[in-house]
């Protein structure tokens, strides 16, 4: 689609809203040619008569998926199929994948962070993505991540066991590699409302991995939770911590401090306690849970507040946290966290993309045609990111169904 007029109330250009519509955006050749606010008497610029026109609520970026495991279904609450599945082949996954993918792009995400696989599924995918036609993310992923030999991760990372192993994974992943992925601790214990086993790597090593990727060129994000672990994240220069469960004060300081990026991730430990009838946790557990979100939710609202960037990111693919939706329950999450509307939506579209340095796409004259539409304002409910109407991409559009907004519809018509 070379043009397209985009007629809506209000939008979010990245940073804030504008409020002061009904505002009309010129899209020509895949880039916003002119955005101009529509007074009472005024009428359309001259276009083609045939330039698709939408009315709808709200615009704003498309929105950003902060760490995410394609390869698997988060849908998928049969344990045992879902231990069957690591076993199934490439090509499958593959399948698996290309589905997540479609998932991500009907809730209007146009760039994804996978969080690796051990099986290359995720570089498989991003070489057929820098080939695909067509409305479908961007996809950054560290192919492989790397974990202490025997530890916590065989389904997403290469074993290393010392200096000499650690440089020279690392240097094995770089080709292909957008980003480094370090497994730092365990997962949480649940039950016990603690992480499971030490850290995977000291200080002294996590400063050689930061060291070796940055060498490399390569940003480090860390799974990562407990206090132990979260101070060596931090201090070893990690870019980004990702879960951070059992957060402090004090280290909170030192991320803000330091820059320090949080990916929060509240999604699949909420599921954990919201549905007892499929988890089965007794209400000890539960108990134990819901003071393992309550710090969450704090610790995440001081972050915020002193400047720490927040990055939203659901690890979708986790038992329970579904792709496409997972992401907006997390958006969900940082706004009863305490965050304003706008340090939501930033936090799904230009903070990360700041971070990683990856192309802007804030609505703006003269930046790429990279938008969402919606048909209510998530100033006024921010659920209201679950009704997309419309994803647009390099200046090519569709809705959440795939189909062409060039088609007659409700929804878009080439007039009023």
């Amino acid at each position: 689609m070379n043009n397209l007029l985009i007629q809506a109330e209000s939008y979010f250009d990245g940073r804030q809203n504008h409020s002061a519509g009904p505002y009309l955006f010129t899209i020509t050749n895949g880039s916003i040619r002119d955005i101009c606010v529509l007074r009472p008497g005024d009428g359309v610029p001259a276009t083609d008569a045939t330039t698709p026109r939408l009315h709808t609520a709200f615009v704003m970026p498309g929105l950003v998926e902060a760490h995410c495991h394609l390869f698997l279904d988060g849908g998928e609450l049969d344990l045992t199929a879902r231990k069957q599945y690591l076993t199934a082949t490439t090509a499958q996954m593959l399948d698996v994948a290309r589905s997540n993918l479609a998932a991500n792009t009907a809730a209007g995400i146009t760039l994804i962070r996978d969080a690796g696989d051990i099986h290359g599924v995720n570089t498989h995918l991003k070489e057929e993505l820098a080939h695909a036609r067509g409305v479908v993310p961007e996809l950054r992923s560290p192919g492989r991540a790397i974990r202490k030999a025997g530890r916590y991760g065989s389904f997403m990372a290469l074993e290393v066991s010392d200096a000499e192993s650690i440089e020279r994974t690392i240097e094995s992943l770089a080709p292909t590699a957008d980003d480094l992925k370090i497994l730092l601790t365990g997962i949480i214990d649940f039950e016990n409302g603690c992480v499971k086993g030490p850290v995977q790597f000291d200080l002294a090593e996590t400063q050689l991995i930061v060291r070796t990727a940055r060498r490399l060129g390569l940003k480090t994000y860390a799974h990562c939770n407990g206090p132990e672990g979260l101070n060596i994240a931090v201090d070893a220069g990690i870019d980004s911590i990702e879960h951070g469960f059992f957060m402090e004060p004090d280290i909170v300081k030192k991320m803000a401090d330091k820059g320090t990026a949080w990916v929060p991730t509240f999604a699949p430990v909420y599921f954990q306690f919201a549905r007892p009838d499929v988890t089965g946790w007794n209400p000890a557990t539960l108990a134990k849970l819901h003071a393992i979100l309550q710090n969450h939710f704090h610790t995440v609202a001081e972050a915020s507040a002193r400047g720490v960037p927040v990055v939203a990111g659901s690890d979708a693919g986790s038992y329970g946290v579904p792709h496409g939706t997972g992401l907006i329950d997390e958006l969900v999450f940082l706004r009863q966290a305490g965050l304003t509307v706008e340090q939501v939506l930033s936090a799904a579209t230009s903070v990360p993309r700041q971070l990683w340095n990856a192309p802007p796409a804030n609505m703006a004259v003269g930046q790429a045609a990279n938008f969402i539409a919606l048909a209510d304002s998530p100033l006024n409910d921010i659920t209201a990111l679950r009704q997309v109407r419309l994803i647009c991409r390099n200046g090519q559009a569709v809705r959440p169904d795939g189909t062409s907004p060039t088609l007659a519809s409700t929804v878009l018509s080439q007039g009023n």
